[in-house]
């Protein structure tokens, strides 16, 4: 009895112990409103902080006016300044104590101390402010415009576009990805938070919509909206925000948010990274980006504009009804009547393509751009770019008028101040007058496509001279040797802070502006043409060779070769960027693989054309470790199969082989991540076929290309069987992969029976059918 009483006793004592709170919850929870209260108190003092800045900066404004100040650039800054703390202080009012959490502590006091630090610099007195900002474009300072940006920067940090918790998690839920195999735990919904506003961009482009990685990274650079926890608030290099953009658009392809647009169907078509993939947005990531930057008022479409002209008249919230960034990509009747409704002075970017009508974008309205793309809008011309140009966009940084009829850039250009970026590669452009950016800062310009063949710069050409970084001209991939690239004249050396230049014509310049070029010893890509006469040439060879052991930096080479250029001249290079990570020669043919080659160990990309391939030759290549692309051309014709080893190459992704005889035996396991196979070149005479095709076990897709005249040819139909042989075997065995002969996907592919591939298949090894294909070249050879 004495024992069962005690028990209940104790089990009594238990239940008052579970709900009586403990000491140490009663200080968790006394801390938990401590620290609310401490937030409280911040959101409070930034909300005054704010309010006083908008009062102050108001009355500033209004005193400019009364003074009819002649500059239009005051009073713009300071208007747009009133515009931004308005458009901040209606996010901080609806800030409560949850959504107070470390990073928004973090943003508030930001922006409060860039408050009191412009209010503090401020003097009524001295105007010190307004003189400012009267000459802020002639100043290198340029205060009151870094002003500008720094507010427009705060309101849009990640913060102020709270993620609600149900979007968080589906955010998370997207990326199922193994985050460096599980080394580090997985990243918190803070770094979501910082890079998210990078992805919701994405619903800039129109559904299908296909571009390039340097376009959709300046878009994000000019737009300000990158922030990295790891860095502080902001940043202050331009250089080092791309390099972080840069990784963050390799994880979005890493996590199929962007992905590979569909190959080209053309010979060659395997790019270096100087040259241009074709990217686009995945469709269902892209439904899903949409519907989210058009709840938080990131981004509204087209088909968004009923919702934001509604909300403008019914005065709702702020994000709903101030369209930061419009992407208008579809022809709407009532669009002209719709714009007109709504509030445009705080659209940072603006979007617009198709056969969307140009009339009914009011581009005046625009007056606060930063980010503006027509790239492909039907019927954009001269006028319109003119247009813009008079439309005082003070702010513009980035410009695309890519793929429209534009003819000439006009003059009136000059006054587009803050132009950092622009895009007028193909169209119809036909003369570059670069005093037209002396004024400006220009940061990156695209002619690609265009019928310019000459490039003049001016002898004046203040902070270009030290802002330009890249310079892109000419044609994508290899060029004709008889058609004419694009030049430039001598004073290109004097941009010392250029870091791309492709291509340039050289076969044209003499030999001390070859020499010359090593004077740009920040470069870091460079495409440019070698002719037959210059390859011939001591003075040329040796002012190359110069020049390129000068380019300590240089990441990319290519060089476009004419018909007949000897290259090996590049094998006596005593020193060479070991940054470099592509080299690339067209046309141009080397005697064999250059010894360069063994101690560049960041090289990833190889395209060079050889007169012979000897066991050194592929050893050589074989041991790159970095290798990933490899495009290879044989000026010859093999007397005996080239067999690909089943060590080395082991990080190989791409494989491309352009010979009369592509006589390749691949090993098991050889090359154990090639995902790409391309065979260039067959021959009209009896040849033996490419085998071991199947021991790629993590091939693709494989690529035949052969000249078509020759298509009842026995040796060609030998080899295509051949290949749909092996690639039969691949798909039963273990794997899918798509054949594509001339271009064409090859869907008949069926597997191959055990039978018939004993009585039909040649042997995988190199016996007495090699013996017979060898002595079959050797009689080819010797006629």
């Amino acid at each position: 009895m004495a024992t069962s009483a005690s028990k209940e006793e104790a089990s009594s004592a238990s239940e008052e112990e579970q709900q009586a709170p403990s000491a140490s919850e009663e200080e968790e929870e006394a801390h938990s409103a401590s620290e609310m209260q401490q937030q409280q108190a911040t959101v409070d003092k930034a909300k005054k902080w704010i309010e006083v800045a908008l009062i102050r900066f108001s009355e500033m404004l209004e005193a400019a006016r009364r003074r009819r100040v002649k500059d239009d650039l005051e009073l713009r800054c300071l208007a747009l300044l009133e515009k931004e703390i308005s458009h901040i202080i209606a996010s901080v009012t609806a800030v409560s104590p949850q959504h107070a959490d470390e990073k928004m502590m973090e943003w508030l006091n930001a922006f409060t101390d860039t408050t009191w630090d412009t209010l503090r610099g401020v003097s009524r007195e001295r105007h010190t402010l307004l003189r400012r900002a009267a000459q802020c474009f002639h100043h290198k300072h340029r205060y009151l415009y870094r002003l500008v940006e720094r507010f427009y920067q705060i309101a849009e940090h990640p913060c102020r576009y709270r993620m609600p918790p149900q979007v968080a998690e589906e955010w998370a839920g997207l990326r199922p990805i193994n985050w460096l195999g599980q080394s580090v735990p997985p990243p918190s919904v803070h770094h979501y938070q910082s890079v998210y506003l990078l992805e919701l961009y994405l619903s800039m482009f129109p559904y299908g919509y296909m571009f390039e990685k340097d376009q959709l990274i300046m878009k994000w650079w000019c737009e300000g909206i990158y922030c990295d926890a790891d860095e502080g608030l902001f940043y202050t290099s331009g250089k080092k925000i791309q390099e972080k953009l840069d990784i963050c658009f390799s994880n979005l392809v890493c996590e199929n948010v962007i992905t590979h647009a569909a190959a080209n169907p053309r010979r060659n078509i395997i790019p270096d990274e100087a040259e241009t993939w074709q990217w686009n947005v995945d469709h269902f990531k892209h439904q899903f980006l949409a519907s989210t930057s058009a709840e938080l008022g990131f981004i509204f479409t087209s088909d968004k504009l009923n919702l934001l002209a509604v909300a403008a008249a019914d005065h709702g919230k702020e994000a709903s009804r101030i369209p930061r960034r419009l992407a208008l990509h579809h022809n709407d009747p009532n669009m002209p009547s719709l714009l007109q409704k709504v509030d445009l002075s705080q659209t940072r970017s603006l979007a617009v393509s198709g056969a969307v009508s140009i009339i009914g974008v009011p581009f005046s309205k625009f007056v606060n751009l930063v980010v503006l793309d027509v790239q492909g809008l039907e019927n954009f011309g001269d006028d319109d770019l003119l247009r813009i140009c008079t439309s005082k966009m003070l702010f513009l940084m980035y410009l695309s008028i890519r793929s429209t009829r534009v003819s000439k850039l006009p003059p009136e250009m000059k006054e587009l101040r803050s132009l950092q970026v622009l895009d007028a590669s193909y169209t119809m452009v036909t003369e570059l007058h670069f005093i037209v950016f002396v004024a400006t800062r220009l940061y990156r310009l695209d002619l690609r496509g265009t019928p310019i063949r000459q490039v003049t710069l001016p002898k004046q050409l203040r902070w270009l001279q030290d802002s330009l970084d890249t310079l892109l001209l000419g044609d994508e991939g290899i060029i004709n040797s008889a058609a004419k690239g694009t030049t430039v004249s001598h004073d290109i050396r004097r941009f010392s802070s250029l870091r791309t230049l492709a291509t340039i014509e050289l076969s044209e310049q003499p030999a001390f502006f070859v020499k010359a070029l090593g004077d740009l010893q920040y470069l870091r890509v460079l495409a440019i043409t070698w002719s037959f006469h210059q390859s011939s040439d001591r003075d040329y060879c040796e002012a190359l060779l110069s020049s390129i052991e000068r380019w300590s930096h240089l990441e990319s080479l290519t060089i476009h070769c004419g018909l007949g250029c000897s290259m090996e001249f590049l094998g006596s290079l005593s020193e060479i960027s070991s940054k470099l990570q592509t080299f690339k020669v067209t046309v141009g043919i080397f005697l064999g693989v250059p010894k360069q080659f063994c101690w560049l160990t960041d090289l990833s990309f190889v395209q060079i054309t050889v007169c012979k391939l000897t066991d050194r030759d592929m050893e050589i290549l074989r041991d790159i470790f970095q290798l990933k692309c490899l495009i290879l051309g044989l000026n010859f014709i093999p007397r005996e199969a080239i067999v690909i080893p089943s060590v080395g190459f082991y990080k190989l992704q791409r494989f491309s082989i352009d010979c009369p005889v592509p006589w390749l035996t691949f090993e098991p396991w050889a090359m154990p991540h090639l995902k790409y196979l391309q065979l260039c070149g067959c021959s009209t005479s009896r040849i033996t076929i490419p085998l071991g095709i199947s021991n790629l076990r993590s091939l693709t897709e494989v690529a035949l290309w052969y000249n078509v005249r020759y298509a009842n040819s026995s040796s060609v139909k030998m080899t295509v069987e051949a290949l749909r042989k092996e690639v039969a075997k691949c798909r039963k065995v273990y794997q899918v992969v798509g054949l594509f002969i001339n271009g064409i996907k090859q869907d008949d592919v069926q597997a191959v029976d055990e039978e018939t591939q004993n009585a039909t298949e040649a042997p995988s090894e190199t016996g007495a059918g090699a013996e017979d294909a060898a002595q079959a070249v050797h009689e080819i050879t010797e006629a």
